[in-house]
């Protein structure tokens, strides 16, 4: 995600501190909430090979994960009845 930092975070409290994101992110974040990490992931690789056209390679290069890992998720996805983009779909 753009604006995101593996750097170590700095002294604050462990409340969050919502004024650091924009009102987007913000909404965005909010309706994360309550969904599992297994969800949000599946719902971000659909959006993203939406978002390429269908294109693995390109999703994958955005995501910044290996052609395999998405391969197989695709595959998870797929065996669970999840209705993906085919490559070359506009």
């Amino acid at each position: 995600m753009p604006g995101l930092s593996l750097a170590k975070p700095s002294p604050r409290s462990h409340q969050s501190n919502w004024s650091d994101l924009s009102a987007g992110h913000t909404h965005a974040v909010r309706q994360l909430v309550g969904l599992t990490i297994a969800q949000v992931e599946c719902e971000l690789i659909v959006g993203t090979l939406i978002h390429k056209g269908g294109s693995r390679t390109e999703a994958a290069k955005l995501l910044g994960i290996a052609l395999r890992t998405l391969r197989n998720k695709i595959n998870e996805y797929s065996a669970r009845g999840k209705i993906l983009p085919r490559p070359g779909i506009h």
